[in-house]
């Protein structure tokens, strides 16, 4: 939320973000993302983000496309490698995971919906993760979210983000299954964001998050 993070169809963005999950080094995620339009109606995406620590390690590269049908409607599909390294650096698996569709539909200025269904690897017989959300604007500086997921169970997440002069943005937010609440503020400034946020778990303490990005 905020600022370039979403992009217009014209701009060009790379981010860069680190997770801390519960302070602890072996749950830390370091993430790097690209976007870019291609032609008049396409987008691309590329992105690759390492989790763990020396004992145990997930890398992750992802590359998907998406285009816009008409002015109100966006189709994708996105692919993503898996490695999962052990101890000196052993591989235990390497697998494609299964592919994921998304479709975002405008129906004003102010109300977009999104959806997303996959990300389960090819030869895993549990449901794919489903994800839904709403973005609703009732007045320019005030953006407002609801989204569902459901993987192993249903989440609810429900968020709302204040712009003040498109400099400065606040957000809060809470979700369920397990109860989250969270919280964050971001700088805008010319082509550069910069964004530091929290999550508070109710028995396992905070996780911080930092992310920076450019678009030009």
């Amino acid at each position: 939320m905020g600022g370039c993070l979403v992009p217009d169809e014209h701009a060009r963005q790379v981010a860069m973000s680190y997770r801390s999950g519960f302070v602890t080094s072996g749950l830390a995620t370091a993430r790097l993302d690209a976007s870019f339009a291609l032609g008049e109606r396409g987008r691309m995406l590329a992105g690759y983000s390492h989790f763990g620590d020396a004992d145990y390690a997930e890398h992750q590269a992802l590359l998907g496309y998406s285009m816009k049908i008409d002015s109100r409607v966006e189709v994708g599909v996105q692919a993503t490698y898996l490695l999962q390294a052990v101890g000196d650096g052993h591989y235990e698996n390497r697998q494609w995971l299964s592919p994921a569709a998304t479709v975002r539909v405008s129906f004003s200025p102010r109300l977009q919906a999104v959806a997303l269904a996959g990300t389960r690897p090819w030869d895993d017989v549990r449901p794919w993760r489903m994800h839904a959300g709403l973005a609703y604007r009732a007045v320019p500086r005030l953006l407002t979210l609801v989204e569902v997921e459901s993987e192993e169970r249903w989440r609810l997440r429900l968020g709302a983000e204040y712009c003040y002069r498109q400099l400065l943005f606040f957000r809060a937010g809470f979700a369920t299954a397990p109860l989250a609440v969270t919280a964050g503020a971001g700088v805008y400034y010319g082509s550069y964001l910069v964004d530091i946020s929290v999550e508070s778990h109710p028995v396992l303490g905070l996780t911080p998050q930092i992310s920076l990005a450019v678009c030009f």
